[in-house]
């Protein structure tokens, strides 16, 4: 079944009317016709199948049928990435969205190559929205809020205190994310910070720490910014959104 995203305002009682971008998909990519039957998933976390009952220029309506909340995630992970160069940032947004983060930020450091001027940041916020509502309809994973991009004196505002948070540091190799792991091995949230292409100052990092992140290494190896966000999504998915693997049963030795 196909799945479209629309705003809860283009939803009244058991009817939705889904235009735009989505429209388009539905229509003139996947050439639906009325009668087809659809799911569709507001911005307040719920999900709705129906049948599309009529089809306009610009517009289709759905009647829906059913409706659910979509379940809680048990562990809610943000990523906050420094902006990269090109379309790099286009392909980490898609990627992440695919693992399943539920926020991301984009920031500037004092390093940041790539800039994003105020007037160009809106229509970079919509391609990035719309990277991401591809994405979750490959992956069936949720929309990931985006923020408008701050800087990173601004971005520890947006982190709330009580929670734990990471900044991966190439130039760091104390603690590793196995390490940390095992002394937090469970977690409802997560925090995890990734600059941009030139790393990140030393007043930066001790900015970090100071608001409580934990400085951590990926390892020997020095991966690109792209690179080390989805294997850091990746492996935090794995590490705290996983249930535990049982041990092996032990082995029985015959007398």
């Amino acid at each position: 079944m196909r799945r479209f995203f629309v705003p809860h305002t283009q939803i009244r009682g058991s009817h939705a009317v889904i235009d735009g971008d989505e429209f388009h998909h539905l229509r003139h990519v996947l050439r639906l016709h009325e009668g087809d039957r659809v799911a569709i998933q507001d911005d307040r976390g719920r999900e709705y199948t129906g049948t599309i009952t009529s089809l306009m220029s610009s517009a289709a309506e759905v009647t829906f049928h059913h409706r659910s909340s979509l379940p809680s995630p048990r562990f809610h992970l943000t990523l906050a990435i420094g902006l990269l160069k090109g379309q790099k940032v286009d392909l980490v947004i898609e990627k992440v969205t695919e693992l399943g983060v539920d926020r991301i930020i984009p920031f500037t450091s004092t390093f940041t190559v790539s800039q994003l001027p105020g007037d160009r940041q809106h229509d970079r916020l919509s391609r990035w929205q719309r990277i991401t509502h591809s994405a979750a309809k490959q992956s069936s994973s949720t929309v990931p809020q985006i923020l408008p991009p701050r800087t990173f004196n601004q971005l520890w505002d947006d982190i709330p205190s009580t929670d734990a948070t990471i900044m991966f540091y190439e130039q760091t190799q104390q603690t590793t994310l196995k390490t940390f792991a095992s002394e937090y091995p469970t977690l409802s949230s997560l925090y995890i910070i990734i600059g941009s292409e030139g790393g990140f100052s030393t007043e930066e990092v001790n900015l970090a720490q100071q608001h409580g992140s934990h400085i951590i290494s990926l390892g020997s190896s020095i991966l690109r910014a792209e690179t080390a966000s989805i294997v850091a999504v990746s492996l935090c998915r794995f590490l705290w959104d996983t249930d535990p693997v049982p041990p092996l049963p032990s082995q029985v030795h015959k007398t």
